[in-house]
This record gives C-alpha cells, sequence and structure tokens, in this order.
C-alpha cells in the first residue's frame, strides 16, 4: 500500500525559493539606490530652479530687486541685498545628498549699482539678480555629482531661466 502526498513543499523547494528571492531582492535593492540618487540630483536641480522663477516673478510683481546667494551647498533668496540677513526672503535651502553640489557658480555682478538699491553680493559672482523691470544679471550654475551634471542658466535680458 504506498501512503499518498501530503502535497506540502520539500526542504529543497523551500530553499531554492528563498534563494531565488534573495538575489531578486538584492538586485532590486541595488536599482532602488540608483533611482533614489538620480531623483535627488534630479529633484535638487528642480528645486533651484523653481527658486530663481520664483525670486524673477517676485521681483516683477512686488517691483523690487531679488537676489539669489548660492554656496556648494546651500542657495538663499533675498529682497534686494544678499548681504543684509534682515533681507532674507526665504532658506536657506540645502542640497538633499552630500554626494551632490552646487558648482561652477557664475553670475554677472551687478554694475553699475541700480540708484536707491544696495545689490551687494557676499561672494562675487555667486548672486543672481532679478530686476523689476523683468530683467535679470545673466550667469549659471551646475548641480553635480560624479558622473552627471545638471546646469541651470539664468538670461539676462528676459530673465528666464533653464534646466539641461
Amino acid at each position: 500500500m504506498s501512503g499518498a502526498r501530503d502535497g506540502g513543499f520539500t526542504l529543497i523547494e523551500t530553499v531554492v525559493t528563498l534563494v531565488v528571492g534573495g538575489i531578486l531582492m538584492a538586485t532590486a535593492t541595488m536599482g532602488m539606490h540608483a533611482y533614489v540618487v538620480s531623483t535627488r540630483e534630479s529633484g535638487t536641480a528642480d528645486q533651484v530652479r523653481s527658486t530663481l522663477r520664483n525670486a524673477q516673478e517676485q521681483a516683477v510683481s512686488e517691483g523690487r530687486t531679488y537676489c539669489v546667494f548660492f554656496t556648494s551647498t546651500t542657495w538663499t533668496v533675498y529682497k534686494s541685498d544678499c548681504t543684509v540677513a534682515a533681507d532674507k526672503s526665504s532658506g536657506p535651502y540645502q542640497v538633499a545628498d552630500s554626494s551632490l553640489q552646487l558648482s561652477s557658480i557664475s553670475f554677472t555682478p551687478p554694475s553699475p549699482s541700480i540708484p536707491n538699491d544696495n545689490t551687494a553680493c557676499p561672494v562675487t559672482g555667486q548672486c543672481a539678480y532679478f530686476y523689476p523691470r523683468g530683467t535679470a544679471l545673466p550667469g549659471s550654475l551646475q548641480v553635480t555629482r560624479p558622473g552627471k551634471t545638471y546646469s541651470i542658466s539664468v538670461e539676462g535680458l528676459t530673465g528666464r531661466v533653464s534646466l539641461a
């Protein structure tokens, strides 16, 4: 008389299933890490671009100069003067990931100065200025990590901010 099988899994089938599942999860984890790093980078570039666009819109709507001051890991928005703490409008905003940095920051310094408007910058060339008439001082910066770079530029005549 042969006994009927109970229809369960053998130990070998269970171990093979666990090994295959472990390999799939390890592969997915590595792919997810690359995705998260890429998303943080593009998210930081989008945040910088959005901040610059908002500063341009505020300058036009409020009729005053706006300044955005950049360091390698932060950016801050000021009304008029980037050196006066009381003029700070928002920020500082922080780069989302320590592997990212803001680099190649190069904006035209203001000259001559606008009458009745102090447009000082703590570090020459690291401030983007947007004026009430809809113009800006041209310049650019990059959001970088090893192997990938996003370039953000500001046009002088139109104040247009673009991301490439």
